[in-house]
């Protein structure tokens, strides 16, 4: 078979081509630290890739569902356990107007404190997060109580609010403000006719009122430890979370990423090729051009 010029210089030409590419594949493995960037790498590879990053934004998703759930769940927590303040004060109060030895006058000074007490306790039940009323239940975008007709009481409902924490998981995370403010008894109902008592003198209505400051008290109790419940599984989701979330991060780096050591060895031999081949190219071309002179 006869070596034409033609056939040398097509096949120089092919070998150089293909020493570039594999030198600019060497250069991009160094420069991005990844052994795999298009499915042609390695399509078994690169669809495992696509399902770890996948995966990671769903968990990236779950997290912030979690974050924003715990916010709100603490802001309540920290609600409630003031509120229960305001009643315990209030029961004190009371307390002091039963003892017979309390007058017409120390009657309405408390009844003073006692309106200041109630009028705390709405503002408190009418926290919001955002542009949300956390104890309104599906009524978010009204206050579930009316601070110029305390004896109304709680005029929210009770629903759920679920929040996807995981593949196919939900958890509800409402705080029950029907729970806190509407059980068998209102709190902001009953320091209304507390004081209206107080202002009275009667002080049968005023002794009544401290069963039902207590069973306020366990009310509010009772919807904070039903908040910590909800706040302690949403702190172990979170931590296994985390913890699945570092398993595929190592598994995406495993699959994806380079060796820098051994990609920083291949990317010198494939210079060194390279520069052999310009080499070499040189020196068959230039005599053969020089022919041609």
């Amino acid at each position: 078979m006869r070596v034409t010029q033609e056939m040398m210089a097509s096949n120089l030409s092919r070998n150089l081509s293909k020493n570039t590419e594999k030198l600019m594949n060497a250069q991009s493995v160094v420069s991005s630290g990844k052994q795999i960037t298009k499915a042609s790498d390695d399509p078994v590879g690169m669809s495992n890739i696509l399902d770890y990053r996948k995966t990671l934004a769903s968990v990236d998703q779950y997290s912030r569902n979690i974050s924003q759930a715990n916010s709100g769940l603490n802001v309540a927590d920290a609600t409630l356990s003031d509120i229960g303040e305001q009643l315990n004060r209030a029961k004190e109060l009371t307390l002091a107007q039963t003892n017979g030895t309390a007058s017409k006058e120390d009657h309405q000074i408390a009844a003073v404190e006692l309106q200041q007490i109630r009028d705390q306790i709405i503002q408190l039940a009418n926290t919001k997060q955002g542009n949300k009323y956390l104890f309104g239940g599906q009524k978010t975008g009204s206050p579930p109580y009316d601070p110029t007709h305390p004896e109304a009481g709680f005029q929210g409902d009770d629903g759920q609010n679920l929040v996807v924490i995981g593949d196919g998981v939900t958890l509800d995370t409402h705080v029950s403000g029907k729970q806190a403010f509407a059980g068998t008894t209102d709190p902001v109902v009953v320091l209304t006719d507390l004081i209206q008592g107080l202002n009275a003198d009667d002080s049968s209505a005023i002794s009544s009122a401290l069963d039902s400051l207590d069973q306020s008290m366990t009310q509010v109790t009772n919807t904070r430890a039903d908040v910590g419940v909800t706040l302690n599984h949403l702190d172990t989701t979170e931590s296994h979370l985390t913890d699945f979330q570092l398993n595929i991060q190592a598994l995406l780096l495993n699959t994806e990423g380079a060796d820098v050591t051994q990609a920083v060895t291949d990317l010198a031999v494939q210079q060194s090729a390279y520069q052999a081949s310009l080499a070499a190219s040189a020196k068959i071309i230039q005599p053969s051009l020089l022919d041609y002179i």
